[in-house]
């Protein structure tokens, strides 16, 4: 397998390379022609300025084409660059003199000469055919005052010493691409394992926490993308710690609450089957206990039941058009009973009306009644509960709000999560509130928390009203 590391460098250096050749090939193109050029201007305009100097000797016909050659080559080496070599040629191609002393025993055919028997300037470079050395030449016609052409003045310079400046120029351009690359390529090194190191490190604690090592942490190196994935992982464990622990707290919170229950049903179920009464008054009592306790049961079951829909996400509305005005007046009845028992004075604020919901209408009495079990709980003898419905044109609110112990703001943001129990010794299992959350959220509706230690609980639930068709 072809690791991060080996395909960032790869590709990070053929990727710089390439670029950089392209630019040094540029670059030389750039180059070549700036010297190449610069040589072709001056061999181009000291062959015009000549054929210009020396006209005069052309208004006369009294000068052959050899002898203003002769006059010609005696003032060359005074008037002109020692580099050029200067030669005069018929229009048969042949070299009539050369300021080097040496005739060319060849027929002058390139493309500069013919150029310049059509009137034109002409260039050309290529290889000499004697030394083989790369040369350059330019070429400007000799006309009489008549427009004849009779010759070509010629000018020629070697491109040796220009192409070792080029060499020159091209290989420290290219010591310079080779030590960026490498500069490149150790900077592509060095970030690749800052990138794959911490990778690697949060591979193998991954790794561990899969095998439930959950204590392990990733260290941060970076405050990067990086860092924040190890912020998350790291997170993410403490996450799982927390609810495994809330899960062992819960079952073993649920264990008491269900010991408790069946302890008190098993007592009173073997008092009454041995007959132990001296009336029925304590037979009733220990029947009531029962029914009490099945009761506590039965629900802590559909706790459960609900909770494990919620996790599998199971729960299914059964929705129909539900009149909350009437839904909730049963249910404080009864929770009013309750109330008296303790102590506690439940007060209903009636309103008129109010506009149906659409919903599940069990599973909204089940919220109702949590919410107001729960601030019954809560709230000490002697203070009150408050229950209220109002509406606006998109939802319908039912407010209810005590005067119990209420709940410090560290806990504010925990008391939807499941098994999350606060320290009174009232609380339950941990997953009602939670379940109720669920249902509201299942309706598109909320359920709202505002709390005040020492002052009470204000538990707001919104529900969306039926659209009109």
């Amino acid at each position: 397998m072809q690791g991060i590391k080996k395909r960032w460098v790869y590709n990070y250096v053929i990727i710089i390379l390439a670029v950089l050749m392209v630019l040094e090939i540029g670059f030389m193109i750039f180059i070549k022609n700036y010297y190449y050029g610069d040589i072709s201007r001056r061999v181009s305009d000291r062959a015009v300025d000549t054929t210009q100097f020396y006209h005069i000797y052309l208004d006369s016909s009294d000068y052959t084409l050899e002898e203003i050659a002769d006059r010609m080559v005696r003032d060359f080496p005074r008037r002109d660059d020692e580099s050029l070599e200067f030669q005069i040629v018929d229009t048969s191609g042949d070299v009539i003199v050369s300021s080097s002393g040496f005739y060319v025993d060849r027929t002058i055919d390139t493309s500069d000469y013919t150029e310049a028997l059509k009137g034109n300037l002409g260039t050309w470079q290529g290889r000499d055919p004697e030394t083989e050395e790369r040369i350059m030449a330019a070429s400007s016609p000799i006309e009489r005052a008549s427009g004849e052409v009779i010759g070509a003045i010629r000018y020629i310079t070697s491109l040796e010493e220009a192409n070792k400046t080029i060499i020159k120029i091209f290989m420290v351009s290219m010591l310079f691409v080779l030590l960026t690359v490498a500069m490149m390529m150790m900077m592509s090194v060095l970030f690749s394992k800052s990138i794959i190191n911490p990778l690697n490190e949060i591979n193998e604690v991954a790794k561990k926490m899969a095998e439930g090592q959950f204590s392990e942490r990733i260290e941060k190196h970076y405050n990067d993308e990086i860092g924040e994935l190890a912020d998350t992982i790291n997170y993410m464990a403490g996450e799982i710690v927390n609810s495994a622990n809330l899960k062992n707290e819960f079952i073993s919170s649920i264990s008491h609450e269900l010991r408790t229950p069946l302890t008190s049903i098993k007592g009173w179920s073997e008092t009454i089957v041995t007959g132990d009464f001296e009336d029925k008054e304590e037979a009733r009592l220990g029947l009531n206990i029962i029914i009490k306790e099945t009761t506590r049961l039965s629900q802590m079951v559909e706790e459960l039941l609900d909770f494990s829909k919620m996790e599998s996400g199971r729960i299914v509305l059964h929705l129909e058009d539900v009149d909350i005005r009437s839904e909730l007046e049963d249910i404080v009845s009864i929770a009013r009973l309750r109330a008296k028992k303790d102590g506690i004075d439940l007060l209903y604020h009636r309103t008129e009306e109010l506009p149906l919901v659409v919903g599940d209408k069990n599973r909204l009495k089940q919220v109702f009644i949590n919410i107001i079990d729960n601030a019954i709980k809560f709230t000490p003898e002697g203070k009150d509960v408050y229950v209220e419905a109002d509406s606006d044109e998109e939802y319908v609110y039912v407010k209810i709000r005590d005067e119990g112990i209420g709940i410090p703001k560290e806990d504010l943001d925990h008391i939807y999560e499941k098994f999350f129990k606060g320290k009174s010794k009232k609380s339950g299992s941990g997953i009602g509130l939670a379940i109720s959350k669920e249902i509201m959220n299942l309706h598109k509706g909320e359920l709202r928390v505002d709390s005040e230690v020492d002052e009470g609980t204000t538990v707001t639930l919104v529900i969306p009203l039926k659209e009109e068709a």
